[in-house]
């Protein structure tokens, strides 16, 4: 289906096409109590009832009902284009049957015993998701989780056990005086350099068991290492774009690296990842003898949209391979703009030529994390980890009796996944959503290519709203920022202004939108630069922005457009008074 056919793809922020849902509804409700009733045709019916507790019972469950719904009546109105706050809104009508035809089987991807159908939808879901950021399906690995954070923790523990593995080999051959090079390097060899010194010594894994950080732990190695090398032990550290996002020091803390072992690389004026500085900070860590467990580029900052050059940082890790034999594993978290992959074939995609470039370089990542519960207009919670090979997907080995446990990393399961219990609703809504609008520029990407105009339409409205809009560059996605200075104000003046405008925002029931900080010390490129175009002083150590996000799948339609341009404009003119 393209998406110039929509009526069986959204329900509408007025219900428009209720119809056709309800249909489709009662269509899966059918064919679900038919399953129900055909299956064991045989077994005795469970608890037959009277009419009279049968009403009895109807009616205490339609109260309770009635009181949630009401409670519902308050709840956040993401489904509506006039909601431009976070990264949500309205889900496609074939996610949400995807969804709950799910739901109601319960299935647990944990393992194939309790869910042999949710399993095989996993593995398309996953091949589909792998093929519209260019990875080939057939090699691919991954699964899904419950949003961004653990696809990224997934990320920390596969590097991790990478790293650990290659460690561990340098340990022993020092200690049996194969090799005098710092374990900085052993930790960086290469898995072809690793299996060739393994075969070479005639080692096997269980060898290397007693040279485990992670099976030995980080402090029983550090005494190991001043024992026998003299030499202090190397503590592992991430490097992360400098906005920092809140799972990364939650993965430092969750796996006992520590919360100085985040190393923060530089900004440039736009709000991404500076590779100069990226750069500077692998220099340091070699001289430093700490190894990178991890680097990390983002495509769809969450305060910005920003997508950071991840062509020039794949260039760059290849450099620091190829001619120093440093393998540095690279993860880009794209849980917000890794949909836009979707935009790119057809001569409509208006993504710029720095984001095409970045984009179409996820294939020389490690591993890739996707929130399809945002730009995939998938119900909550649904994120997805994915990586290139069979290589990248290895991880440390768990075992539970009672559970079936599979090696083959085409089906994950409870053993190769942080989260036992997982809910196959996911793979179920993605794999549906796919079907209908499918993960290219002819459906999905249509979509997020008119988010991209329209957000570019928005930007043109604010800014001639009066010369005190300060708008932020346009983003690299559908996020726009704006803050409010007259010529010469300081810092703190702009920031209460801002602050003013974001209050009538939140006043009014008509629209909303969201208050970002933007700190000197994560975005001080940015920061200085947006100043100084007003002429103003740096009093205070933060930028105070007001961020909407254009990703409403209704803001296609022209007269809701200007309906809600022209009440923006007025709300900012009222607030500005």
């Amino acid at each position: 289906m393209t998406v110039s056919d929509k009526s069986a793809l959204f329900i509408g922020p007025q219900g428009e096409q209720g119809e056709v849902f309800s249909a489709l509804w009662s269509h899966l409700l059918k064919v679900t109590m038919q399953r129900r009733a055909q299956r064991f045709v045989n077994d005795p019916e469970w608890q037959p009832i009277s009419v009279e507790t049968h009403n009895s019972g109807h009616e205490a469950v339609q109260s309770a009902l009635e009181q949630l719904l009401g409670l519902l009546r308050e709840e956040i109105p993401t489904f509506s284009p006039r909601y431009l706050g976070h990264m949500v809104s309205d889900v496609s009508i074939p996610a949400l049957l995807g969804h709950m035809a799910m739901l109601f089987e319960n299935a647990n991807l944990a393992s194939r015993e309790a869910a042999v159908v949710g399993s095989a939808l996993e593995t398309e879901a996953i091949n589909l998701l792998a093929n519209m950021v260019g990875l080939d399906p057939k090699p691919a690995r991954g699964h899904f989780t419950s949003g961004g954070t653990l696809a990224n923790f997934e990320a920390v523990w596969r590097a991790r056990y990478r790293l650990d593995h290659w460690l561990a080999l340098g340990v022993w051959l020092k200690l049996n005086q194969h090799s005098d090079a710092p374990l900085f390097e052993w930790a960086h060899c290469g898995w072809p350099v690793y299996r060739e010194q393994m075969k070479r010594h005639g080692l096997s894994e269980p060898d290397l068991v007693p040279y485990s950080s992670v099976v030995m732990g980080a402090l029983a190695m550090s005494r190991f290492a001043r024992e026998h090398f003299d030499e202090e032990w190397p503590e592992p550290v991430l490097l992360v774009p400098g906005n920092k996002h809140y799972s990364w020091p939650k993965a430092a803390n969750i796996f006992g690296l520590g919360r100085e072992a985040v190393w923060s690389c530089d900004l440039d004026d736009r709000g991404r990842l500076s590779p100069l500085s990226l750069k500077g900070q692998i220099d340091r860590a070699k001289v430093e003898g700490r190894p990178i467990m991890m680097v990390v580029s983002v495509a769809g900052t969450t305060e910005l949209g920003m997508i950071d050059p991840v062509d020039k940082v794949a260039d760059l890790l290849d450099d620091f391979r190829e001619n120093r034999g440093l393998h540095i594993w690279h993860h880009i978290d794209a849980a917000y703009g890794g949909y836009f992959c979707s935009a790119l074939d057809g001569e409509a995609c208006v993504l710029s030529e720095a984001s095409e470039s970045a984009l179409r370089a996820f294939p020389r990542a490690s591993s890739i994390t996707l929130d399809p519960h945002k730009l995939g207009f998938v119900p909550y919670a649904c994120g997805a980890f994915l990586v290139p090979d069979a290589n990248a997907y290895l991880v440390s080995n768990i075992h539970a009796p009672y559970l079936e446990e599979v090696v083959n990393a085409e089906f994950p399961s409870w053993s190769t996944t942080l989260e036992g219990s997982r809910a196959a609703t996911g793979p179920s809504a993605v794999w549906l959503s796919a079907k209908i609008m499918p993960l290219d520029s002819s459906g999905h990407g249509g979509f997020l290519n008119t988010s991209l105009q329209i957000t570019r339409a928005f930007y043109e409205a604010v800014s001639s709203v009066s010369p005190d809009i300060r708008m932020l560059d346009s983003s690299d996605t559908n996020v726009l920022c704006f803050a409010v200075a007259a010529e010469g104000d300081a810092l703190s003046e702009a920031n209460r202004k801002t602050d003013a405008v974001i209050a009538d925002f939140r006043k009014s029931p008509e629209l909303s939108a969201t208050r970002t900080g933007l700190t000197i010390e994560h975005y001080g490129e940015l920061v200085k630069s947006t100043v100084a175009r007003w002429g103003g002083l740096l009093d205070t150590d933060q930028l105070t922005v007001v961020r909407m996000v254009i990703m409403n799948p209704y803001l296609d339609n022209d007269a809701i457009v200007q309906k809600i341009q022209s009440q923006l404009v007025g709300s900012i003119r009222h607030a500005l008074e």
